[in-house]
């Protein structure tokens, strides 16, 4: 009897070790498609003396890109291709990695960094070939990058966390966020009509004035949810009735069943797994109906870029 006893404890604490090392073994999985902007453990650079590359982190769906010189050019640029697709993005001189992302999926891309030589007339001064194997197609939109920026001592990312603090799904993980953004950010007209070219939105900067254009919603709402491990496109492009410019998200919702948060998601078809929310029109049409029927209506949105 004592044996049998002995036996089944050993059993026992078999098993809870195994479903122990399973549990962590998928958070390490889930986390993992997440790379924050900060210094990976093990870069691996190519580049010249004017201009590098970390490529470490492609599988991730990131590049981190350097100017190496002192003097500072004018104006830098970032050109990323594949395919017939082009990615083009300003780059800091003052000597610091940048991460941009690769999210145009599997395959060849061509990386150049190019330096305004004089009146706007660029040159590169770097260019190099990319061989790109995701490890999820979503990684590229779980990470931070200019247009996306957030780390682990950002405002968004902690508030990001009271928010969901007794959040049980991921679904209601998002309706917290699209809330309080809703509700607590309004359109700042005066920004719309000043803002210039090459123009990055601040997160937590948002969070204190509580206001902001269109492109500044959308980077809030993708960085507090990739905070979560939730992925979230920032999308530009065309938006209804004037075709005018405009940025707005696209969030992966797990599995195929329907969520509706009040004047955010549009229609959710079966099997499809983005589902595009509006910020900006959502905080503008509070309580009325029109919101949800205008975001849902997919004739009001022309897609260009994706990030």
């Amino acid at each position: 009897m004592y044996r049998k006893s002995s036996l089944l404890k050993y059993i026992s604490v078999i098993i809870a070790v195994i479903l122990a090392l399973s549990g962590s073994m998928s958070i390490a999985q889930h986390s993992s498609l997440r790379q924050e902007s900060g210094e990976p453990e093990e870069p691996e650079l190519i580049g010249n003396h004017r201009a590098s590359a970390d490529v470490s982190n492609l599988s991730r769906g990131l590049v981190r890109v350097r100017y190496n010189q002192t003097e500072s050019p004018k104006k830098l640029k970032v050109i990323i291709e594949k395919d017939e697709e082009r990615y083009i993005y300003d780059l800091d001189p003052r000597g610091e990695f940048e991460p941009f992302p690769l999210q145009m999926g599997n395959g060849k891309y061509s990386l150049k960094v190019l330096a305004d030589v004089v009146d706007n007339r660029y040159a590169t001064i770097f260019g190099t070939p990319l061989d790109v194997e995701l490890v999820d197609e979503k990684a590229p939109f779980l990470s931070a990058h200019q247009l996306v920026k957030f780390d682990e001592n950002s405002q968004a990312v902690e508030l990001a966390k009271q928010l969901t603090q007794n959040a049980e799904t991921e679904h209601e993980k998002i309706e917290a966020i699209c809330k309080y953004i809703v509700n607590n950010i309004t359109y700042d007209c005066d920004k719309a009509k000043t803002v210039k070219p090459g123009y990055l939105p601040d997160c937590d900067e948002i969070l204190e004035v509580e206001k902001g254009i269109c492109f500044d919603y959308a980077s809030l709402l993708a960085a507090m949810l990739r905070s979560l491990d939730i992925p979230a496109k920032l999308v530009t492009g065309y938006v209804a009735p004037d075709y005018l410019y405009h940025a707005w998200n696209e969030v992966y919702v797990e599995g195929t069943g329907w969520i509706r948060v009040t004047r955010f998601y549009s229609a959710y078809k079966e099997g499809e797994g983005w589902v595009r929310m509006d910020p900006t029109f959502a905080a503008g049409m509070k309580g009325s109906s029109r919101g949800s029927q205008f975001i849902g209506d997919d004739s009001n949105y022309r897609k260009k870029l994706e990030y």
